[in-house]
């Protein structure tokens, strides 16, 4: 009650006067007294009744706010709710659940769960787990990081993009990755693959590092590799010695040049036997042409023929995909001859155009309906001649096609043009007496023989480059004098050279893209082949001997590894 209501109360006192009054009043109206009597009675019920049902509601909220708190924590410590709160409470349980619950929480406990749950979470975790262990059963969606540590086993899948790490993984994967490392390893696989490949392997091999040290053959003139035999298959003036004790009809071709392998049976090569198709580089008119040395799948000598005749001074050349060998005779109306050694046809191509000192032919595949064949000529001026056939096959070179020549603009950049005027005065300038060509991935590398160097032009971006041959080499010998034909090996892990002049020629390798040299032979210093040139470097369809000659002494040699593998 307030105050203000006291001193109401005070203000209007009632006396005895009015009491007395409302007794009399009381006796004198029975009737009324008793009204009276059961109004206050029903007010002090109502009161009472209304006070007890007040203290029972307090007591009875009281008691179930108790109960309802101890049955949470008993059920909180003891077991799992029936059903998910509607709400995630704001911190984690003291102990982890023994069963999945209902819904899933809104966000991660501190603490993981004793068990696994039925089924895969459809969010990846967090953070990554700590288990040294992998999980049974593999989420449903890949996580957003990587694992701290590996996965007791590889995938079975490659990985969407290359690693990036320079550490290798401590196992292989289960399959080749999508896309190729973007350098080579620096050292040969120790191991086999555990799976055996689509395709069989031409054969074992590692790659063979010549002339570390070098044994000389006296009686041959000149010093091999160790690690290498060497024996004589032909010799200028002499019949062609066969297996079958017999010998050719005619001897070996005199100023044997540039040569190349064609398997009899290009569907199976190394079961048919080969034909060593070699050039004669006589300068006397008509005395020049192609000779073939026919051997069986073992490397047997068995026949020698010749294959084109009536040409003046052929020099280089190059094979065709279709298997045929190209010949290039290098005088001031030279022309480019294809050859088919299996057939034993023969016929001018349209790649000489109008004539020219033409040294060596390589084809770009890539496009097999457009093959371009590069050409070039070992002039001071002698621009390399591009040719671009219509259709693959004989008939391409004897057809027309789109012809343009090479023009260097600058220290870096370089052109195909049609003004074939603008590209002697380049060749003189920048890649005089062009020699040897090979195509490999976008790239070409020929010889600029006067020059001593190797440029190789990258046809995608329109650059080139420009190394000197034999500057960085490894082991024994030399390489000082004119680079002349090169040939790639068919892994293309090594560019082989052939040497012209100096007292000691001999034929080298180059090494990927580090431009290390080695020597496979060369001449003995002084000897008899001193001033003389190498030719016709090629190997086997088995790739396992290595055919190569000295042109003005006339000696075709092979050359095999003692250990019986491949070279490449």
């Amino acid at each position: 009650m307030s105050n203000e209501g006291a001193d109401v109360f005070h203000e209007n006192p009632i006396t005895d006067e009015e009491i007395g009054t409302a007794a009399n009043n009381s006796s004198s109206n029975p009737s009324r007294a008793n009204n009276d009597v059961r109004w206050i009675v029903a007010g002090t019920t109502i009161f009472v009744i209304t006070i007890l049902l007040f203290s029972a509601n307090f007591l009875s909220n009281s008691s179930k706010s108790t109960e309802s708190a101890e049955l949470g924590a008993w059920a909180t410590e003891s077991r799992p709710t029936s059903s998910p709160t509607m709400h995630p409470t704001p911190a984690p349980s003291g102990s982890p659940s023994t069963g999945p619950s209902i819904v899933p929480s809104m966000s991660p406990s501190i603490q993981p769960s004793l068990y696994p749950s039925s089924s895969p979470s459809t969010m990846p975790t967090l953070k990554p787990s700590s288990s040294s262990s992998p999980s049974e059963i593999p989420t449903s969606e890949p996580s957003n990081a990587p694992s701290n540590e590996p996965t007791s086993s590889p995938s079975t899948y490659p990985s969407q993009s290359p690693s990036t790490s320079n550490i290798p993984t401590s196992l292989p994967s289960m399959e080749p990755t999508r896309n190729p490392t973007r350098k080579p390893t620096r050292k040969p696989t120790r191991k086999p693959t555990r799976k055996p490949t689509t395709q069989p392997t031409e054969s074992p091999t590692e790659p063979f590092f010549f002339g570390e040290e070098f044994d000389t053959h006296q009686n041959l003139g000149i010093e091999v590799s160790r690690g290498l035999s060497v024996r004589v298959v032909a010799k200028t003036g002499e019949q062609v010695q066969y297996a079958n004790k017999e010998r050719s009809s005619f001897s070996y071709h005199r100023m044997s040049d540039a040569a190349g392998i064609i398997p009899l049976n290009p569907d199976n090569p190394t079961e048919d036997g080969y034909v060593y198709v070699a050039n004669s580089e006589v300068s006397s008119r008509g005395s020049g042409g192609v000779y073939g040395v026919y051997f069986d799948k073992d490397g047997n000598v068995t026949d020698y023929k010749a294959l084109l005749t009536r040409t003046t001074m052929n020099c280089g050349g190059g094979l065709t995909p279709w298997n045929t060998w190209v010949s290039c005779e290098e005088h001031s109306s030279g022309q480019c001859w294809q050859v088919d050694p299996v057939n034993e046809k023969s016929q001018e191509t349209k790649l000489g155009g109008s004539g020219g000192r033409y040294e060596s032919v390589a084809v770009d595949n890539s496009d097999p309906l457009n093959p371009i064949f590069f050409t070039t000529e070992d002039s001071e001026t002698g621009a390399m001649r591009r040719f671009v056939a219509n259709g693959n096959g004989w008939d391409a070179l004897h057809s027309d096609g789109d012809e343009s020549f090479l023009r260097i603009i600058d220290g870096s950049k370089f052109e195909w043009t049609t003004n074939e005027y603008a590209a002697r005065v380049s060749a003189g300038r920048y890649y005089r007496n062009s020699e040897g060509v090979s195509y490999h991935e976008g790239k070409l590398y020929f010889m600029a023989k006067k020059d001593y160097k190797l440029i190789i032009l990258d046809l995608i971006n329109m650059t080139y480059k420009v190394e000197t041959t034999g500057k960085k080499f490894y082991g024994e010998g030399t390489f000082g004098s004119q680079p002349d034909q090169n040939m790639f090996g068919p892994t293309r892990k090594f560019l082989y050279f052939c040497e012209d002049g100096g007292s000691n020629p001999g034929v080298y390798a180059r090494y990927g893209n580090d431009g290390t040299y080695f020597t496979l032979f060369q001449a003995i210093s002084g000897g008899i082949y001193s001033g003389d040139e190498t030719v016709g470097i090629a190997l086997s369809p088995d790739n396992k001997r290595f055919y190569a000659g000295i042109q003005d002494y006339g000696v075709i040699f092979e050359f095999t590894r003692d250990d019986g593998k491949s070279f490449e």
